[in-house]
């Protein structure tokens, strides 16, 4: 992206471009809809000072090269800032398309959430696949009164309470538990092992047997 438009400036463009012609040049650019689906605030002001940039770029008499490098640089400058804008929404964009998010309560049942879950991996979408895995995860074990059901439930208290149940799995539960609340609020973009460390997470609680309660009780007289 950012070649093509050094090339049409530098090779389709006269080599002494005033501001009009840059600014016609950075205008067709920043019109395509990836820079659209940016945060309108953040992309109006980068916009507005890259205009007041190239108002002032005149350039020496005989200059037209630096000219034309000074230009094309700030347009670049631009489309960077940019392009860090569109990675950084880009899954909030999309999770705010797909509606709002449940949840760690609800009625949804786990046999239902496990199915979205392998629907978001088999499409790819690994924060989808993260995120609604470990709602099945919890939710799978509320079914099973592991874990309780008050709303405001966090991953965190959903993770210790599952812990004192399946003792063997506290440590994945607190890791998938920190992956949650990192994806959902911290922008760390999932990745295809974190889907599907989440999902075989889900498989061994299911398959676990929960420790006694007399079990349970003595490990929490002992913390």
């Amino acid at each position: 992206m950012t070649t093509l438009l050094a090339g049409a400036l530098l090779a389709g463009a006269p080599l002494q471009p005033g501001a009009d012609e840059a600014r016609r040049a950075a205008q067709q650019e920043l019109a395509k809809g990836v820079y659209r689906d940016a945060e309108p605030g953040l992309l109006q002001r980068a916009w507005e000072a890259l205009l007041d940039a190239l108002s002032r770029v005149e350039g020496p008499s005989g200059g037209g090269v630096l000219q034309a490098v000074v230009v094309v640089l700030l347009v670049l400058g631009v489309l960077v800032v940019v392009a860090l804008l569109v990675r950084r929404t880009g899954a909030a964009t999309r999770r705010a398309a797909a509606g709002p998010q449940p949840g760690l309560t609800g009625p949804v049942d786990a046999a239902a959430l496990r199915r979205d879950a392998r629907e978001a991996a088999r499409e790819q979408r690994w924060d989808d696949a993260v995120l609604v895995g470990f709602r099945a995860l919890v939710r799978g074990l509320q079914e099973r009164d592991l874990v309780g059901s008050a709303p405001g439930l966090t991953a965190s208290e959903a993770a210790r309470e599952a812990g004192r149940s399946l003792p063997a799995l506290a440590g994945r539960l607190t890791a998938a538990a920190d992956l949650f609340d990192s994806v959902l609020y911290g922008g760390r973009r999932a990745r295809r092992e974190d889907a599907e460390a989440v999902a075989a997470l889900d498989d061994a609680a299911v398959a676990a047997r929960p420790a006694r309660r007399a079990e349970v009780a003595a490990g929490g007289a002992a913390r």
